[in-house]
């Protein structure tokens, strides 16, 4: 195989760099860059242009060569997300491409990092997109399946050119049809809850930020922002992200014990950073959470929103209305606040089912 690095003559006197590529088994074919020689360049800018050709020539014969094995070059790990998945969508001619660029936009609602490279892009991170686009982006029908399934082709893309050796979303089951009225999302019984207390987590304040939202409903947008000026006389007044709409909650002595001493109101009650000063993004803190879940030998699939639903069916299960769930999720309507009330039939039936039979 060879990667060699031509020139070709141009209109007008330019020249244009190109590559002239041979694979084993395969036939010869060219790749043309965007860089090109123009007459008023001065020697240095030649240089400069030449040389940017022959780094872009070795970086694309290193990608030859690593694309059967598992290795990932260190130009391809440091590829923007954002930057890969705002080409993919410019240069994509097909006639979804409007759903393409919209399941982009939620996704970087849902994770709010624009540093996100390629490479960081994990399971973890697209269980939680799903769980996003079925319980938090206020769609019905199809439209969740749809959007997930558009946006693996931006992952299938960066999967062929090798910015990914395995495709984070492989095994991942997503049924075409949900249901509006059913809550597909695991959520924590109170039983669960009191053994998590109890249980170390690898990050405290994860821990805490977690067992908040759990009592509160917020998501961890809100969790994220929440300073003491949303905390006073024993109430937490704050906005949804997403609806705008005001959510006014009373806070038990056992949560304003969890967040500790009242600070000046522009501190953050939860410091959601590393040791290097850096928040945490949503994949570490969902990570987190999966290890803490672990420990307390809880088997079901948690991520930080579950505590918003979970917070829901606490609420319903202790005798709240529905339209009392609804003000205090920042529902808009009790339309979206029905599938917790099915959640809480349906344990209701569970435990029927677990009484013992009675022979007549």
């Amino acid at each position: 195989m060879f990667v060699n690095l031509r020139i070709r003559k141009q209109s007008k006197g330019s020249k244009k760099f190109f590559l002239d590529i041979k694979e084993d088994g395969k036939k010869r074919y060219y790749e043309f860059l965007d860089i090109k020689i123009y007459k008023s360049d001065s020697k240095e800018v030649v240089k400069d242009k030449k040389n940017l050709a022959e780094l872009i020539r070795s970086n694309r014969e290193i990608e030859i060569l690593t694309e059967t094995t598992n290795y990932v070059p260190k130009h391809l790990k440091d590829v923007s997300f954002f930057d890969f998945a705002d080409d993919f969508i410019a240069n994509y001619k097909k006639k979804d491409v409007r759903m393409v660029d919209a399941s982009l936009k939620h996704f970087k609602d849902y994770l709010d990092n624009n540093d996100l490279k390629v490479t960081h892009i994990t399971p973890t991170i697209m269980y939680g997109f799903k769980d996003y686009l079925i319980d938090d982006c206020n769609l019905s029908g199809e439209t969740p399946h749809n959007y997930f399934t558009r946006f693996k082709k931006i992952l299938k893309s960066a999967e062929l050119k090798g910015l990914l050796i395995n495709n984070p979303t492989k095994n991942i089951k997503f049924r075409k049809v949900i249901g509006d009225s059913v809550l597909k999302k695991q959520i924590l019984t109170t039983d669960e809850l009191g053994v998590l207390v109890k249980t170390k987590c690898g990050n405290e304040e994860t821990k805490k930020a977690f067992l908040f939202a759990c009592y509160t409903g917020l998501g961890l947008a809100e969790i994220k922002i929440l300073t003491w000026k949303n905390v006073a006389n024993g109430k937490l007044t704050t906005k949804r992200e997403k609806t705008k709409q005001k959510v006014e909650i009373k806070l038990k002595d056992g949560l304003l014990k969890l967040i500790g001493e009242k600070q000046s109101k522009s501190t953050p009650i939860f410091n959601l950073k590393n040791e290097k000063g850096i928040s945490l993004s949503t994949n570490a803190i969902n990570k987190c959470i999966k290890n803490w879940v672990e420990r307390a030998k809880i088997d079901k699939h948690i991520t930080f929103y579950c505590a918003r639903h979970t917070f829901a069916c606490q609420l319903l299960q202790y005798g709240a209305n529905l339209k009392t769930v609804a003000d205090a999720m920042g529902h808009t309507s009790t339309k979206s606040t029905i599938k917790y009330l099915n959640y809480i039939e349906n344990l209701k039936d569970e435990a029927i089912d677990n009484l013992p039979d009675i022979n007549f």
